[in-house]
């Protein structure tokens, strides 16, 4: 899990132009946890692995794999955003604000109690768990991040 963050491409929106980061060192938080993930509404929950990075300057990378497969990568800056469905081979990246209908790049956001877009619902359940749903496409992931 942590050693293919720290090979994660963060692209500038410019295809000819990447930079990568690494989530190990000064100022990093990476939490490990489990998840289930709906894409779109009346689609079956896939269940994988789940590593949150976040870093005191703002960045943030989530990663929800399913061993041995990534199914999504997804990172943020203070000013860009990408994703990617590597089992899909299809990666979006632009200028912040990220576009709502990518979940993931809002999840760091979420667990950190910032506003999230209107369509955009998160819940802190009793059991420690959480949820976030995107009330227009039935998207939602669930599910717990080892302290």
């Amino acid at each position: 899990g942590l050693a293919l963050l720290t090979l994660l491409v963060f692209s500038s929106g410019c295809r000819t132009s990447t930079q990568r980061f690494a989530v190990s060192g000064p100022g990093w938080r990476v939490q490990e946890g489990q998840a289930l993930w709906r894409p779109r509404e009346r689609m079956p929950e896939l269940a994988g692995d789940l590593v949150l990075a976040g870093h005191m300057d703002g960045r943030s990378v989530v990663q929800f794999s399913k061993t041995p497969w990534s199914l999504v990568l997804a990172q943020t800056t203070r000013t860009h955003w990408f994703v990617e469905f590597p089992p899909r081979r299809l990666s979006f990246a632009g200028r912040r604000p990220a576009p709502p209908r990518f979940i993931w790049l809002y999840l760091p956001a979420a667990l950190a109690g910032e506003a999230l877009p209107a369509h955009l619902i998160f819940q802190r359940k009793p059991d420690g768990g959480w949820r976030l749903k995107n009330t227009r496409t039935g998207e939602t992931v669930e599910g717990f991040l080892a302290l």
